[in-house]
């Protein structure tokens, strides 16, 4: 194989990557976060859309773990083709370039992970403090005289 021909092959994988990164990871805009903006009154919480979330979140996840997996070989691949030493110091760069790739897709993983434990906290917070604050308006019990509920 020629130099040109190793040249091209590696732009077509080069390319290949780079369609296969622009897949599944993409979620879309996340600003607000299930928050809405109404007026004087605040914001207006939808634990609908944090729910919608929390899967488009686990789906980058997983395809993080996947880059990572691909990360790990093209490290183990990426090796001298001659023993001279400009191809050593290539590969020596390419390796270095890929483990610093590594790092940067176990910091997203960390943080992905910190964003779906909060929006999981968030969701079943919020509506665990929705049926505890409902449970004080409506009485469903006849013989509770106890004064609490507001609607019986």
């Amino acid at each position: 194989m020629t130099e040109g021909d190793r040249g091209r092959q590696a732009k077509t994988e080069i390319q290949s990557a780079i369609n296969a990164a622009q897949g599944p990871a993409q979620i879309g805009p996340m600003v607000g976060a299930g928050l809405s903006f109404v007026g004087g009154a605040g914001y207006r919480f939808d634990p609908d859309q944090i729910a919608a979330l929390i899967p488009k979140w686990e789906e980058l996840l997983h395809g993080l773990d996947d880059d990572f997996q691909n990360l790990q070989l093209a490290w183990g691949s990426a090796t001298a083709p001659s023993p001279d030493q400009p191809a050593a110091q290539n590969a020596l760069a390419t390796r270095s370039s890929i483990e610093a790739a590594m790092n940067h897709n176990r910091r997203m993983v960390s943080y992905a992970s910190d964003w779906i434990n909060a929006l999981k906290r968030a969701n079943g917070s919020y509506v665990e403090q929705e049926q505890h604050t409902g449970a004080g308006l409506y009485v469903d019990d006849q013989k509770d005289t106890s004064g609490h509920g507001l609607y019986s």
